[in-house]
């Protein structure tokens, strides 16, 4: 049936076919979701177990996730960034309302910035403790629950 529709030129299925979009946006938004869970999934566990350095990173990209599966919901079409602050900038261009301290917006963007030894931020300048470990996990608890990715699970 779609080839039918795609030689009859169709032009939702030509623009498809010309930019690269996805048919089934459905499933690509709920492996977001399942992923920015497992991040934070995974983050706990890393506290739990001393290891501070990457429970940091991936509370980060927990958030990461969630703010691009909360904008990828919207329309947004996906771009490559890494830094909180800019995604929650496009996040509040798509309506999509997020509270968040500056503070806590740069602490996080300093662990993704740090993720190297060569990089300038939180990371390189001294290994994370577990205090801030917990504030990374606490924060993205926070924001995951502001965009409700926790009410199917």
């Amino acid at each position: 049936m779609l080839n039918e529709k795609f030689r009859a030129g169709s032009p939702f299925l030509n623009l498809i076919q010309k930019e690269g979009r996805i048919l089934y946006m459905k499933n690509t938004l709920n492996e977001w979701v399942d992923l920015a869970k497992e991040d934070f999934r995974q983050a706990t566990y890393l506290l739990k177990g001393d290891f501070f350095r990457g429970a940091c990173f991936a509370a980060q990209q927990s958030v990461e996730k969630g703010l691009k599966a909360a904008l990828l919901k919207k329309g947004w079409n996906l771009e490559k960034i890494h830094h909180i602050r800019r995604l929650l900038g496009i996040c509040e261009e798509f309506g999509v309302r997020v509270e968040w301290r500056d503070s806590d917006i740069d602490f996080m963007d300093s662990i993704y910035r740090g993720r190297y030894p060569a990089e300038e931020g939180l990371l390189p300048l001294k290994n994370p403790d577990q205090k801030e470990a917990s504030r990374a996990i606490s924060l993205a608890r926070n924001i995951l629950g502001q965009l409700q990715l926790w009410k199917d699970g």
